[in-house]
């Protein structure tokens, strides 16, 4: 068998591994590259060049920042006074819990936390504004999805380090801009399809919220400073996030153990782990083969879609950050050479396939749901079986709306 093939089907037995025997595919990721490196012969050291310690720094330092600000309770407070921008006016929570879903995720921590926050913040929205907080939750998580991909998230440093070796710049505009208008346009969607355009009437109370902290007006000036020195003075984000964390955790604004707690070592992990298989599988040729077996089946109108419907795919089963995008973003190259479409397009569209089938609940966006609606002490076990088949109903909607509108060129127009 080819060896190229057979690294193919190492990777893909590798995510089955990790699915269904629920361990961490980078932990798997890494076993499989230090076996089936040395079987096709490549040093440790090529092995170990897998491993990216600049994408780790940018990661774990924007992590590192994200947690002090999840474990003073900063960026949950700034939530939770956002909402109290609707004035008592029900219509507007399900633009506010877009909104803060969207803008958590932009400031730096990406996607996850976001999706917890606004899972947490959607039932109490629900209750008191007579919304479904599903539908909060669902549109919620939706704004994260375009969030996640402003320059400064995990997200956005892990696509550039992908795209970058291809020769591939100046997509993330590109990104963002489709992100926001394609989860505009399916919060609408969602909107609909819960019926939110039945309820009326006003929020009756509001939470009494204390005033900000010393500690958590320090972590949100701490956004502000790595979001200027990021995006005005071409910093390292991860860096001057480890800057601003530390300084943070130096002046006492959070807890040292706390922090180290709250920070995602797995994803980090997983991450990782993964790119040390997949720089095995890109030597051995694995990423051309996927490049060449994708373009053999694509022509100019359908290469988009069959992009984002692979990654919709994959990521019903896997992680976007930690397996789909690793995986797919490096074909990007071959594929809009070979068969003429345009990189801006492909990326966007696995970026947004891959998010959208996190709302199922095998997924982690799903999975977040189902916990936050199981705090309602009147949620049964009728109700949660189904919500398991509605956010999965949900999820496939979504999808099949972004491969069609792939089909009608909406992702070719940058």
């Amino acid at each position: 068998m080819n060896v190229a093939i057979l690294s193919l089907l190492v990777l893909i037995l590798v995510i089955l591994l990790g699915f269904f025997r629920k361990i961490n595919v980078g932990l798997v990721a890494i076993l499989a590259a230090a076996i089936f490196g040395a079987f096709v012969g490549s040093s440790d050291k090529e092995i170990i060049k897998g491993f990216s310690a600049n994408l780790f720094i940018m990661l774990l330092g924007v992590s590192f920042l994200c947690a002090v600000a999840i474990s003073n309770q900063s960026l949950e407070l700034l939530s939770k006074k956002f909402l109290r921008l609707s004035g008592g006016h029900a219509v507007v929570a399900p633009f506010l819990i877009y909104i803060i879903g969207y803008g958590i995720a932009a400031m730096g921590p990406g996607c996850v936390p976001a999706l917890g926050i606004v899972a947490a913040l959607a039932l109490p929205l629900g209750q008191s504004t007579g919304y479904n907080s599903v539908m909060l939750a669902v549109i919620g998580e939706i704004g994260s999805f375009a969030g996640r991909f402003s320059p400064i998230t995990p997200e956005s440093v892990l696509i550039s380090g992908l795209a970058e070796p291809q020769g591939i710049s100046g997509y993330q505009s590109a990104v963002l801009i489709y992100a926001t208008v394609t989860t505009v346009l399916l919060s609408v969607v969602a909107f609909i399809y819960f019926k939110g355009y039945k309820v009326k009437g006003q929020i009756a109370e509001q939470e009494a919220l204390p005033a900000f902290n010393r500690n958590q007006i320090f972590t949100l000036l701490g956004f502000v400073v790595v979001i200027i020195g990021s995006a005005f003075f071409s910093r390292n984000v991860g860096l001057i996030s480890f800057a601003v964390g530390i300084v943070l955790v130096l002046i006492k604004a959070a807890d040292e153990k706390q922090v180290f707690k709250t920070i995602s070592w797995s994803t980090l992990l997983m991450v990782t782990g993964v790119g040390m298989l997949m720089e095995v599988v890109i030597n051995v040729g694995g990423v051309i083969a996927l490049s060449d077996a994708l373009s053999s089946i694509m022509s100019t109108h359908t290469a988009i879609a069959i992009q984002g419907l692979t990654a919709g795919i994959m990521s019903w089963f896997s992680s976007a950050i930690g397996v789909v995008w690793p995986t797919l973003v490096p074909t990007v190259g071959d594929i809009a050479k070979n068969v003429g479409v345009p990189a801006n397009g492909l990326i966007s569209i696995m970026c947004l396939t891959a998010s959208f089938a996190g709302l199922s609940p095998a997924s982690t966006g799903g999975a977040l749901i189902m916990a936050a609606k199981a705090t309602d002490p009147n949620f049964d076990k009728e109700q949660e079986n189904k919500l398991f088949v509605q956010l999965f109903i949900v999820s496939g909607l979504m999808l099949l709306l972004i491969i069609f509108a792939a089909f009608i060129g909406m992702y070719s127009i940058l």
